[in-house]
């Protein structure tokens, strides 16, 4: 049964589109993945599967791209039951899934925290012989962080190597982060300094500023402070959030005397600085 959700798509739209379906008997397939893409990009995959239906029909055979749309579709919107039972009518119509496919699959798993599920489609997708590309890596790797799951991470890293895959930029920030917020500090500037042997970009001073923030509003401002340490080690420069996360923590912290102590001669060095930037601008 298709989910419930019918999203954001006007009525008047849909009318029209229905109106396509009954004048277009032997309407391209391109065309019909074009009016569902513009349905799911809308919320509405419930009236997508119309079309999808409608298309069957007609004696219209979907190809793997209509059903990545649809696919699509439903995990946006959470419909993993409608999503998993198209997936699988995939099988009975002879449609090999590709890499794409299962990333939809197990990003809509991974998101919401279903590990467990997650894993058994990328388990599915190496019994099938399609190989897991980048992406498919930084699915897994940032949910895996984000569940404190590190050696896990750690070993999809390994994996992902030991196949000939570059780890991109998403996997080694959701790594830092992970480390970083579980405190494992020495372990997040040894993935900052691969990087950067690799030359992949390192995390910026926007990167590290968020993750003090997130620290620090979770009144974890010790943990937090030594990320801006190791920020500055690395070559980055603070900037008036990363000041401001710091010092409205040890604050909230009712640590006065720290929070007037970030604002040390270095820190008015900085600003003195910028101040005079500013003041340049308007000479």
């Amino acid at each position: 049964m298709p989910c419930a959700r019918s999203g954001q798509w006007t009525r008047q739209s849909w009318s029209f589109s229905r109106w396509l379906i009954m004048v277009f008997d032997q309407i391209c397939i391109h065309a019909w993945n074009s009016f569902m893409y513009s349905l799911c990009k809308n919320g509405g995959s419930k009236e997508a599967a119309e079309f999808f239906d409608s298309m069957t029909s007609k004696g219209l055979k979907p190809n793997i791209v209509v059903y990545s749309t649809l696919l699509h579709g439903y995990a946006t919107e959470g419909c993993l039951a409608d999503m998993i039972n198209l997936f699988n009518s995939m099988k009975d119509n002879a449609i090999v899934a590709n890499c794409n496919v299962f990333n939809i699959l197990i990003d809509a798993y991974a998101k919401r925290g279903m590990m467990h599920e997650a894993m058994l489609i990328f388990t599915e997708m190496q019994e099938q012989r399609v190989s897991p590309n980048v992406f498919t890596y930084a699915i897994v790797t940032a949910a895996l962080c984000r569940m404190g799951r590190l050696s896990d991470a750690m070993d999809k890293l390994n994996e992902m190597i030991a196949m000939g895959l570059q780890p991109n930029k998403v996997v080694y920030h959701s790594l830092i982060q992970g480390f970083c917020t579980h405190g494992d500090l020495v372990k997040a500037k040894a993935l900052v300094s691969e990087m950067m042997n690799k030359g992949i970009p390192r995390p910026n001073i926007v990167f590290f500023s968020s993750v003090i923030n997130s620290l620090c509003k979770e009144g974890r401002v010790t943990e937090a402070h030594d990320i801006f340490d190791l920020a500055i080690n690395i070559g980055e420069r603070p900037n008036v959030i990363t000041f401001s996360s710091l010092i409205d923590g040890y604050c909230l912290a009712g640590k006065m005397d720290k929070a007037f102590g970030v604002l040390d001669a270095n820190t008015f060095e900085y600003f003195k600085e910028n101040m005079c930037k500013r003041i340049s601008r308007w000479k």
